[in-house]
């Protein structure tokens, strides 16, 4: 379907629609209404208005069906008992506002859970007789159906891409008063992966842009925040780490845009929004270690060759990373990458195997301090905190290793189990018992923290904090907005001390 990029505006607010007195209320009739359900943001992570929901609405509004969307994420960031409470009220007067046809929820995480029973409760309360469809990579892993069927209680499930399966459904809907006449939707009886072969004939996803849509407070001049933009060039993944969900999900084999639609895509965000920023959300951009070169002249030339003056940062493997070479890493800051962010996760060889990490380190401690000596480009990575037989020497010993391989930033988190991961067939049993282990847990967030007999989950959070303590001490970018409100540096320093 090749659709005219320019219509994806935000036609909701500018068309006037029907509305209908229901009890003293003013409701909106829309033919589809998104709930994006609350997250738990990570350190350093980014305030964007989710790109596959803007997909979606892209998709929808190409074939003239009017939306809206009811932001949880505006709502509550954390799952405590209070916050849940204020969250099921807070909602109720949210969706009162509108009559849709449809109700879409997501994209959903397994560490919603608790979020999602009381969407899907209010939902059903006040929408009984309408078709309510979930989304999203909670969705799409293999086995995990019978938590939105069983334990949720809903009838629809929206499995992969949704581009194609959203229109479809309210079609059917408009056309048959009936959502099973779409073949895209999955239900307790059938199941079925979508997926888009060609990710190129999709329109630009639809974005908001406000003062809150920011990428990172740390990149800012005196705290100011600067408009950014977020792009994804590809889906799937082609590796199969034992604690990521991505590539372990049916299906899923990289799909990627080609460079002269992603740089279509920049010019066209520039022209409408002015946005010269922007963050590229793959786990790889450039992916393969053999082609790396090649792949970055052809993207950077392009730029070049039409002259825009873009800055942007990536996500690269390190064995990628040590792949480039000098002309490489010229033309990357010549063409305007300002930042490569770089899957690091472990820095001992038997850690990496226990994450069914393929790529290897040789080498990338000096690759890092050859890119600052002939670039401009800043480096970040991440970390993650726990493994099988790891003790809290081993932890101390990852952070003082973090700190000699030449990083501007750093992030670190402990290790996150989750369904559909080989990881987590190593603590559960079976494929229901992460449910009831969430519901009864206390942690703010919902996530599962890998623990082992050397190391509690208290004893991971509180090094987590150690780790940004020590990894920022006497950085030029401690005083910034950034660190000292969304990384515990205070109570980290307090802990290093003592060590």
């Amino acid at each position: 379907m090749k659709l005219n990029n320019s219509l994806v505006i935000d036609k909701l607010a500018k068309r006037k629609v029907r509305g209908a007195k229901s009890k003293g209320r003013l409701m909106k009739h829309i033919d589809l209404l998104l709930i994006n359900p609350p997250f738990h943001m990570r350190n350093g992570g980014g305030n964007f208005f989710p790109l596959g929901l803007g997909y979606i609405i892209s998709s929808v509004e190409a074939q003239n069906h009017t939306w809206a969307i009811v932001d949880c994420t505006k709502i509550i960031t954390a799952f405590f008992s209070n916050n849940l409470k204020f969250f099921a009220k807070k909602l109720q007067i949210e969706l009162k506002k509108y009559s849709p046809k449809l109700i879409g929820i997501g994209p959903c995480i397994t560490s919603q859970l608790k979020a999602l029973i009381i969407i899907i409760q209010c939902c059903k309360q006040l929408f009984p007789n309408l078709p309510v469809v979930a989304g999203g990579p909670f969705v799409s892993i293999d086995g995990q159906e019978w938590v939105f069927f069983e334990k949720l209680g809903i009838q629809y499930i929206l499995k992969g891409d949704a581009e194609e399966a959203i229109p479809d459904a309210i079609n059917s809907i408009k056309k048959f008063n009936d959502i099973n006449y779409c073949k895209f939707i999955s239900s307790p009886r059938y199941l079925y992966y979508n997926k888009v072969s060609d990710i190129n004939i999709l329109p630009y996803p639809y974005r908001k842009f406000d003062k809150n849509n920011i990428f990172s407070i740390r990149r800012s001049i005196n705290n100011k925040y600067k408009k950014t933009a977020a792009i994804i060039a590809s889906r799937g993944c082609n590796y199969n780490c034992r604690f990521c969900v991505s590539g372990n999900i049916k299906l899923n084999t990289v799909r990627s845009r080609a460079n002269e639609n992603i740089i279509n895509e920049m010019e066209w965000l520039n022209l409408h929004y002015k946005i010269d920023d922007f963050v590229f959300y793959d786990d790889c951009f450039f992916g393969d270690p053999q082609t790396v070169c090649s792949d970055i002249n052809a993207f950077c030339n392009l730029l070049l060759c039409k002259n825009l003056k873009f800055s942007w940062q990536i996500e690269l493997r390190p064995d990628v990373l040590t792949a480039m070479d000098d002309a490489s890493i010229h033309i990357l800051g010549e063409s305007g990458c300002r930042q490569i962010n770089i899957g690091i996760e472990k820095v001992t060889e038997s850690g990496l195997r226990f994450l069914g990490k393929t790529s290897t380190l040789i080498g990338l401690r000096e690759h890092n301090y050859h890119i600052k000596n002939i670039s401009s480009i800043k480096l970040s990575a991440t970390f993650i905190l726990g493994g099988e037989y790891e003790c809290r020497d081993d932890i101390i010993h990852l952070i003082k290793e973090s700190k000699n391989i030449n990083l501007d930033f750093a992030h670190f988190n402990p290790l996150f189990i989750y369904p559909g991961t080989p990881l987590y067939y190593d603590v559960f049993n079976d494929e229901k018992s992460w449910v009831n282990f969430i519901l009864r847990d206390n942690l703010p967030w919902g996530e599962i923290v890998y623990e082992n007999k050397n190391l509690k989950r208290s004893d991971l959070l509180e090094l987590v904090d150690v780790a940004y303590a020590s990894f920022y001490r006497g950085s030029k970018h401690t005083s910034q907005k950034m660190i000292t409100d969304r990384f515990n540096i205070k109570k980290g320093e307090s802990i290093l001390d003592n060590i």
